[in-house]
């Protein structure tokens, strides 16, 4: 139980695992052909591989204006790279080519084999505060310590240099995979500190070093996570429970993936909802918690599911969603070669169009594979209670972003990673010098209300702090209680 959280907070800011999708080695034939390419090292090489993937497939360079800029980057980065002589210093000079797209799911891969780490997980309960939550047994006594100095300098410091290697929706979205980066030692050479320790200061003023060491070497121990709540996470994608005395139903909705995506889940969403809401029915209940704290994401149909028993499913406000069109997409998605729009037009490379503007057979099945529920009589219709928390991502922030929109329940906790209007559609490359594995995006997807586009966070309507786990049960359980008994 205790290792669960961590896993699952890991889902949501590592769109390399798990993820089903072949790594395609990127080749450009004007790029190869070129002087800078041919005279270049191989860091150079793969820097102007990298800077064309980027220019032809993510949707912010559909813009001519941002081709621009990134060509010029790429051409100070090429004089850089001509020193370069490891892979983390060339990972550093990739990361901060992206860093300012607002994009968590275009990242470049920093983890490698037998990687040399420091055995520690720090918590960021708040956007410059964090505490250790999980330490190697032999520093245990620093567990629930908050940080104030790492190697010295403030943890202000560390977290805007940081951030500056990091890829992400949002500041949340970052300091969630600072959590995972600061345990790496390639992270620290890419920040310019190539010691094999790192100094934790604490605000007792004690402070302990930290050796690196590999992970088969280490046992965490890490702080109680039993909540005396019923919201303590599960080893299961989803779950309920009915709570008489209470009226209510709580959902843990741990991850958007079923026995459709994965067989060796077991359970359909669909039979799963459709019981629980059978249940839910036939007790009574008024209010359903839906728990996606957790949650980082995966098959946005699911969530499609679950809406479709809390509002009329037809009527709700839909993201708008453009696709960039690219050698890279078709290599994935051979069927966006016959895409034709409703005026005629087939889209051409590097053109990003509507996806709802496609022009659609009468005859063709209806997108989701799930049973949408279309009966109105089934709709819930008592009060409907969101968590968030700070690892919820992609298709579960989706959710509460549509959910918020169309005037759906109200969503606690706290404030997501996820930026509510982002880029999203990962594909996967490597290049081919250096073999680094890398991802794009190639749809922008943009909110029902499209006036908050710019807005890089979905702040709940009450605020929360569910991540301090030094306390000994459940703000957003405490906070349901005390609401909706």
């Amino acid at each position: 139980m205790k290792d669960f959280l961590l896993s699952t907070l890991f889902i949501g800011i590592s769109i390399f695992v798990g993820n089903a999708q072949d790594f395609i080695t990127v080749s450009y034939n004007d790029i190869e052909g070129s002087k800078e390419y041919i005279t270049g090292n191989d860091y150079q090489k793969d820097l102007l591989l990298y800077s064309k993937t980027l220019e032809l497939t993510h949707p912010y360079y559909a813009d001519s204006v941002n081709v621009n800029a990134l060509r010029s980057m790429t051409m100070l980065k090429y004089e850089d790279c001509a020193h370069v002589a490891d892979h983390s210093t060339f990972r550093t000079h990739l990361q901060e080519m992206i860093y300012n797209l607002d994009d968590g799911h275009t990242q470049v891969a920093t983890t490698s084999h037998n990687e040399l780490i420091y055995p520690l997980y720090l918590m960021f309960d708040t956007k410059e505060s964090a505490y250790v939550l999980a330490i190697e047994d032999d520093y245990k006594s620093a567990l629930g310590k908050r940080v104030v100095l790492i190697n010295d300098k403030p943890l202000s410091d560390i977290i805007s240099k940081a951030h500056k290697l990091i890829s992400g929706d949002n500041e949340i979205f970052k300091n969630n995979k600072l959590s995972n980066m600061l345990q790496k030692k390639s992270f620290w050479d890419m920040c310019g500190y190539h010691e094999n320790c790192i100094r934790l200061t604490f605000e007792d003023s004690t402070s302990i070093t930290i050796p690196a060491t590999t992970a088969h070497d280490i046992v965490l121990e890490q702080l109680s996570l039993d909540f005396n709540s019923p919201t303590v996470p599960r080893e299961v994608p989803f779950y309920y429970q009915i709570f008489d005395s209470l009226n209510i139903c709580y959902l843990q909705f741990n991850i958007c993936f079923d026995s459709l995506n994965y067989p060796q889940l077991g359970q359909r969403f669909d039979d799963f909802i459709e019981g629980m809401m059978a249940e839910v029915e036939a007790q009574s209940i008024q209010t359903l918690v839906v728990d996606v704290r957790n949650n980082g994401g995966g098959n946005s149909a699911l969530c499609d599911l679950l809406l479709s028993y809390l509002t009329d499913f037809n009527q709700m406000k839909n993201m708008g969603c453009k696709v960039r069109m690219s050698e890279l997409l078709l290599k994935f998605q051979p069927n966006m070669a016959d895409v034709v729009m409703k005026d005629g037009s087939i889209p051409q490379q590097g053109e990003l169009f509507d996806l709802w503007e496609v022009k659609r057979d009468d005859k063709q099945e209806p997108e989701s594979p799930y049973r949408i529920n279309q009966d109105p009589d089934k709709i819930f219709r008592g009060d409907v209670v969101f968590i968030s928390g700070r690892g919820t991502y992609s298709s579960a922030g989706l959710l509460l972003t549509l959910a918020r929109d169309n005037g759906i329940g109200t969503i606690i906790g706290e404030t997501p990673g996820h930026r509510p209007s982002h880029y999203g559609d990962v594909l996967c490359f490597s290049l081919p010098n250096t073999g680094i594995k890398a991802t794009v995006s190639c749809r922008y997807i943009s909110r029902p209300n499209e006036q908050l586009n710019e807005e890089k966070e979905l702040v709940p309507d009450v605020l929360l702090n569910l991540s301090d786990y030094t306390k000994p049960t459940d703000a957003a359980w405490d906070w349901i209680i005390e609401h909706y008994r």
